[in-house]
């Protein structure tokens, strides 16, 4: 369901839209407000995802409440109404989600639930995607929880994935992986082996001023090559 407020200050401008919203059975109209403080008030209590908000209200204007609407909650997307093209184009510079001209019409607010719909799928699938890195196995596309992966090895013209569970043997190269993981605790230390910071038990002196990582219930040891050396002591703060 997509759960929508309403925040206008003419009574007739807020049945008209909220009759026009009703047609959808995907739609749950939550609440209506008059006033900005009215509106913040309800985004604080409630669990929205669209406010459909008129850009001039006479107790305060449309896009400094929309401001107050993303400081509370970055998720919610704004659609904002107005009877003048200018504010229209105004809106975009606030990265609000659509908006609509009054008069309203049905095809106009359909187009903006479309998108609506469109962008909550898109952001439902980053999130199940989110903490996992996506691999060629098998001749299957496999999704891997990056909290599960203990370290990466390329060996014998394949990479490796280690698990404290299973392997996972694939052709996705360690570029490639080292990408996906830019982001999280994963760092390169050699150019065969990435490995995950969490999962270093110990760090074993070696030659030539070099180190060996002990995996944690593992037995596996990973060298640090001296060309990474500087960046690896950088991450996990060695002095």
């Amino acid at each position: 369901m997509i759960n929508i407020l309403i925040v206008d200050d003419e009574k007739h401008i807020r049945e008209e839209l909220n009759y026009l919203l009703s047609k959808f059975n995907d739609v749950n109209l939550c609440a209506e407000a008059e006033t900005a403080k009215e509106a913040l008030e309800i985004v604080e209590r409630m669990k929205i995802d669209v406010v459909f908000l008129d850009i001039q209200l006479r107790s305060s204007k449309g896009m400094l409440v929309a401001k107050k609407i993303a400081d509370i909650n970055s998720e919610i997307l704004i659609v904002m109404a107005t009877a003048h093209q200018e504010y229209a184009i105004q809106s975009y510079d606030l990265d609000v989600f659509d908006y609509i001209l009054k008069p309203f019409s049905e095809e106009r607010i359909q187009k903006t639930i479309s998108r609506i719909r469109e962008h909550k799928k898109e952001n439902k699938t980053l999130k199940e995607i989110r903490g996992k890195i996506c691999i060629s196995c098998n001749d299957k596309i496999k999704l891997i929880n990056t909290d599960d992966l203990c370290f990466i090895e390329y060996r014998d013209n394949q990479t490796i994935i280690f698990t404290h569970k299973e392997e996972y043997k694939t052709k996705t190269t360690l570029k490639d992986l080292e990408t996906q993981l830019a982001a999280v605790n994963f760092i390169r230390v050699h150019r065969a082996f990435i490995v995950n910071i969490d999962y270093i038990d110990e760090i074993i002196p070696w030659f030539n001023y070099t180190y060996k990582l002990k995996i944690k219930g593992m037995g596996n040891k990973i060298p640090v090559s001296r060309n990474y050396m500087k960046e690896f002591k950088e991450r996990v703060n060695m002095k």
